[in-house]
């Protein structure tokens, strides 16, 4: 290095202390994080005091009112201790007419003609006493796991408790699925919510909505255990307010607390569950049924309570669809949040799918009904064209773990149908003895309830039913489905084929009948060309989900190259959904995952480079989704990255990742 560049060198150098240093690193990181963490790692004081950021000390309030926070908070601090509050000045020193009234739990702040609420700030109160007495009134209207219970109860009664222990108070309580329900119902007023409007901003509300997961690693077990104990602590108080929360994790039947509640009076029960009569909630409510339906012979007066559940749910059409539409909407934001959540995305997939439903069931009741038109502005489209890739690409690429429940099963129509099944399965509890409203009340509804879905849809897997499981036994051959089977074995064609769909999605295809699948789709392969479209995608859709559920690696690669050698041929449309879903759905046929990931990395590569130019940018922000859902597949798509952003039109990769900013995106 000559001397002029070493001079220039130094010169370049800027003068910083190692503190100085150290605060810019700190800076530099929380502007490359979301609004959330910059919050929760500013939200402890002793941080912004060692790194020296400043951190802003006021409280805006309307009227253009601002007030020293900690003069604020003081000033709660001595209302809650019953002491005389110092007159009030602003931040500017101006004096200000304000008075605070405290109730149990919250402050309000008067001045002029406002009103301003402070929740939780009983819990300032220098004694002990006073904020244990605050935190039980407290609870009674959040709901928490029995470890943040036991977090925010150390904070409570630790003995040099100040602000900044109110603060992390504070934050715990803000986890409570009240919380997010107070703040959605607030932003649903002002109008024009967003899709951050419809998702926590606290990971805790998860859990809290259904419980912290400690070891279970199936949802049965997850019932059993974690659940369970959960559940407990909620009927150990008033039933009806336990019903509020437990009945937001109704969207499993076997998640329903039959058994549980049978040591409860009839009457409380009753209570309990007439209250969810008020819920804009279809799973709620379909679950309070089951429970009537358990208890009808032995105890007649459910039966009156299950005929206005019944009216509830299936009365008014236009309503139920409307409810559904809601729960859709937010079921695809929050299952595309969670896979693409740096810490929820390592949950299990059951996991997940049970808080996203939980969620979905939470959002629909603040919000209630919402358009279910299939016009472009309607609530499921909003959703789906902000979120859909995110959130179809996710259900597929959890086909490893649950290849059941499918992701264009969230319309309104096919869940209709799939609250309209469990309806028929409580029912068919009691055989005979059925109350005969009932079995009318289902027979006029069918119907209109079902309509625009498949004949059997009421029978394919609920909601979170999704985990793997056997495929039922070949028919007999004697029986009608029997000869479905022989007829097909005879003759092996994509038609013959396509008339097992309803079939397979709700018994699955029997393993020792794959060789005429196999056929089928070779003869698919040889007539790409000629055969309809439509026809072609169905069939390689059923032939890949049977690869899936059986663990058929045979088939799964066969479907892969079918789907390969379609979009090749100009076949597949400039769509790269379908042909991604099926790839990835193969993937799922191999037990091995490492060598599935590897080898569905390979195939998506393969893609990238068959797909016209102008499909590449699409190409690219699939694959940039996949990075973001799947971990251990996100190092092996840098080759198809590179390849897609190579052909693409210069730029235009860069304007269709950009478009990838639901945040700003707002409801139609």
């Amino acid at each position: 290095m000559t001397k002029r560049n070493k001079k220039n060198k130094k010169a370049n150098k800027p003068d910083l202390t190692p503190e100085e240093i150290a605060r810019y690193k700190v800076v530099f990181a929380l502007r490359r994080v979301g609004a959330e963490l910059q919050s929760d790692v500013l939200f402890d004081s002793a941080i912004a005091r060692q790194t020296g950021i400043g951190v802003a000390s006021t409280i805006k309030l309307p009227d253009d009112l601002t007030l020293n926070r900690e003069t604020l908070f003081a000033a709660f601090q001595k209302t809650a201790d019953h002491e005389p509050v110092p007159e009030w000045r602003d931040s500017e020193g101006l004096k200000r007419d304000i008075r605070i009234e405290m109730d149990t739990q919250s402050a309000y702040l008067l001045y002029g003609k406002h009103k301003v609420g402070f929740p939780h700030a009983a819990l300032l109160a220098s004694k002990r006493e006073r904020r244990q007495q605050a935190l039980v009134e407290i609870l009674k209207g959040c709901t928490l796991t029995k470890a943040e219970r036991a977090k925010l109860d150390a904070i409570i009664n630790k003995p040099n408790y100040g602000q900044d222990d109110f603060f992390a108070a504070q934050n715990i309580l803000a986890g409570a699925p009240e919380s997010f329900a107070a703040s959605l119902r607030e932003a649903a007023i002002k109008g024009n919510l967003s899709r951050t409007d419809l998702l926590p901003t606290k990971t805790a509300h998860w859990e809290n909505l259904t419980a912290r997961l400690l070891s279970s690693e199936i949802l049965s077990e997850f019932a059993a255990n974690e659940l369970a104990v959960q559940r407990k602590a909620h009927f150990a108080g008033d039933l009806t307010g336990a019903f509020d929360i437990v009945s937001l994790t109704f969207g499993d039947p076997e998640l329903v607390p039959v058994e549980t509640l049978r040591s409860f009076g009839a009457e409380e029960v009753i209570t309990a569950l007439r209250h969810l009569l008020q819920f804009n909630d279809p799973f709620a409510l379909t679950g309070a049924f089951d429970i009537c339906a358990a208890r009808a012979l032995a105890e007649p007066q459910f039966v009156a309570l299950g005929d206005e559940l019944l009216d509830r749910i299936l009365g008014d059409r236009t309503r139920l669809l409307g409810e559904l539409t809601t729960f859709a909407t937010a079921f695809v934001f929050a299952v595309a949040f969670l896979a693409e959540h740096q810490t929820l995305r390592h949950q299990p997939v059951f996991w997940r799918r049970l808080a996203a439903a939980s969620h979905a069931s939470l959002v629909t009741r603040v919000l209630g009904p919402g358009t279910d038109d299939e016009e472009d502005r309607s609530l499921l489209n909003w959703a789906m064209r902000i979120s859909g890739k995110a959130y179809y690409l996710s259900v597929m690429n959890d086909f490893d773990h649950e290849p059941r429940w499918r992701p264009d099963w969230i319309t309104q129509n096919f869940v209709a149908a799939d609250i309209y099944g469990r309806l028929l399965v409580s029912l068919g509890k009691l055989r005979d003895d059925a109350p005969a409203s009932w079995r009318k009340k289902l027979e006029d509804a069918h119907p209109s309830i079902v309509a625009n879905a498949p004949p059997m849809a009421h029978l394919f897997p609920a909601l979170l039913q999704g985990w793997r499981a056997p495929s039922a036994d070949l028919p007999a051959a004697n029986t009608p489905v029997g000869e479905l089977f022989v007829e097909f074995e005879q003759n092996p064609t994509v038609k013959k084929f396509l008339e097992f769909i309803q079939l397979v999605y709700t018994f699955g295809h029997p393993p020792v009948a794959r060789v005429p699948v196999l056929k089928a789709m070779e003869s698919l392969r040889s007539q790409l060309m000629s055969i309809e479209p439509a026809y072609a995608q169905a069939a390689i859709d059923l032939a890949a989900l049977i690869a899936a559920r059986n663990r058929d690696v045979e088939l799964a690669e066969l479907v892969s190259s079918v789907a390969l050698e379609r979009l090749q041929a100009g076949q597949g449309g400039d769509h790269l959904m379908p042909t991604v879903s099926v790839l990835l759905e193969c993937a799922a046929a191999v037990v091995d995952r490492k060598s599935a990931l590897e080898q569905l990395a390979r195939r998506l590569e393969n893609l990238v480079s068959t797909v016209p130019a102008a499909s590449l940018p699409e190409a690219v922000d699939t694959m940039r989704v996949l990075q973001s859902i799947n971990q251990e597949l996100a190092p092996m798509l840098g080759r198809a990255i590179a390849l897609g952003r190579i052909g693409a039109p210069r730029g235009v990769v860069d304007q269709v990742l950009a478009r990838r900013r639901p945040d700003l995106a707002s409801t139609p």
